[in-house]
């Protein structure tokens, strides 16, 4: 209750929905956007920390940032859906989720090509002086960053149904003031054509009221005569 008072995270349109069954579609989008910048966040510390590795390639790093450049043009996207929540902003955070999917699968198969075919030792050793070693063999290395990037991949793809719905509520929540602003605007349509006619036929009596003092006028005009003319002789006389 709390929640939905202070961030109104439910409303007509989604109170039906539901993130991961129990939380409110509008608080799941949000953790959906939370997520992504995190994953980025781990992803290129975790490329950059393997320059501390001598045995490592410089150009597997190099690599690796390139590929994570999906990453960062879906955090952008998650950082406008935070500025300002609209139908834009909503369809940009399910591309969002789309790149976060193709850009943590990249990396997992260049992660995947390069300790298969251009690692040369046989383990890889991970960490420094400060934290200690973690030793581990190159199908480790493999396996480890495979299921890491098929639970995120998994993850993602229910969070692009969830994405989804929130879209389509959103819609209609947008759609349904419209619906009902057409009828006032019809209203308002047939009061003005109305009032144009009602201005029209007073025009009209206005005109008639005017011409009526004229017509009376011309009439006596007619019936008087002149003073100076005499009366027609009698033919009699």
């Amino acid at each position: 209750m709390c929640c939905c008072c202070l961030c109104q995270c439910t409303d007509q349109k989604t109170k039906d929905l539901s993130c991961c069954c129990f939380f409110p579609i509008r608080c799941g989008v949000l953790f959906i956007g939370c997520t992504i910048l995190a994953i980025t966040l781990f992803v290129f510390l975790e490329i950059f920390y393997e320059l501390l590795n001598d045995d490592i390639h410089w150009w597997y790093v190099f690599v690796g940032i390139i590929l994570a450049t999906c990453l960062i043009i879906a955090s952008a996207f998650t950082v406008v859906f935070f500025t300002k929540d609209n139908d834009s902003s909503r369809s940009n955070l399910w591309v969002a989720c789309l790149l976060v999917i193709i850009g943590v699968s990249l990396i997992a198969v260049w992660s995947t090509i390069y300790f298969v075919f251009l690692y040369k030792k046989d383990s890889v050793m991970t960490g420094n002086d400060g934290v200690g070693f973690v030793k581990a063999t190159r199908k480790q290395e493999v396996v480890v960053t495979l299921y890491i990037a098929c639970c995120v991949d998994a993850l993602f793809a229910y969070f692009l149904c969830v994405v989804s719905q929130y879209i389509d509520a959103m819609k209609e929540e947008e759609a349904a003031p419209e619906e009902e602003e057409m009828p006032m605007m019809m209203n308002e349509n047939m009061m003005a054509m109305m009032m144009e006619k009602m201005e029209e036929m007073q025009m009209e009596k206005n005109d008639e009221k005017k011409d009526e003092p004229m017509e009376e006028m011309a009439a006596m005009d007619g019936d008087a005569k002149p003073e100076g003319e005499a009366p027609p002789a009698d033919d009699a006389a």
